[in-house]
C-alpha cells in the first residue's frame, strides 16, 4: 500500500454519469447510496468527484480500478458533529470513504482497534497504517481526488 493515491476523470463534453463510466456499469461502480446522493438535480461534477476519489482510494491500497472494486469504494457525505446540532449546514460535508466487500476484509482495512466492519465503518475507512481520507476538487472539465492516509482526528468520534 502507498501513503497516498490522486486520480484525474476528464468530464468535459459529457452529459451522463454512465458517459464518465464507459462500458462499466453504473449500479455496480456506484452504490446505491451513492447513486441517490448524487442523483435528483447533481451536477456531472459530482458524479465526476466521486468517481475520482474511488479511483484515488484505489490507487492508494494498490488495487486496479475494476468495476467491483470502485464499487467497494464507497464515498458519501460525512455530517460533522457541529452539522448534526444545526439543520442548516451552509459549509458543506467533508466526504467520507467505507470500504465494502472484499476490500472491507483486506488486513489493511483493520484500524487500531481491530477489523473493520464488513458493511463498512461508520466514519472514514480505517486502515493498518490510519485512517483513509479523501479531498476531491473538481471545475467544469475535471475532478480530481487526492486520498491519504491519517491518524483519527478529534471530530472522528470514536467510533
Amino acid at each position: 500500500m502507498r501513503r497516498w493515491g490522486s486520480a484525474i476523470v476528464g468530464h468535459a463534453g459529457l452529459t451522463s454519469p454512465r458517459e464518465l463510466v464507459g462500458d462499466m456499469p453504473l449500479e455496480v461502480v456506484y452504490t446505491r447510496a451513492e447513486r441517490l446522493r448524487s442523483s435528483g438535480g447533481r451536477t456531472l461534477q459530482r458524479w465526476a468527484g466521486r468517481l475520482a476519489a474511488k479511483r484515488a482510494v484505489l490507487r492508494l491500497l494498490g488495487l486496479p480500478p475494476t468495476p467491483e472494486r470502485l464499487g467497494q469504494v464507497e464515498i458519501l457525505p460525512l455530517p460533522t458533529a457541529a452539522c448534526r446540532a444545526d439543520r442548516a449546514c451552509l459549509g458543506g460535508h467533508p466526504p467520507s470513504v467505507r470500504l465494502r466487500g472484499d476490500l472491507a476484509a483486506l488486513p489493511s482495512a483493520d484500524g487500531p482497534d481491530g477489523p473493520a466492519d464488513p458493511a463498512g465503518p461508520a466514519g472514514p475507512a480505517a486502515s493498518g497504517a490510519g485512517w483513509i481520507r479523501v479531498s476531491i476538487s473538481h471545475t467544469d472539465v475535471r475532478a480530481v481526488a487526492l486520498a491519504v492516509r491519517t491518524r483519527r482526528l478529534p471530530e472522528d468520534g470514536e467510533g
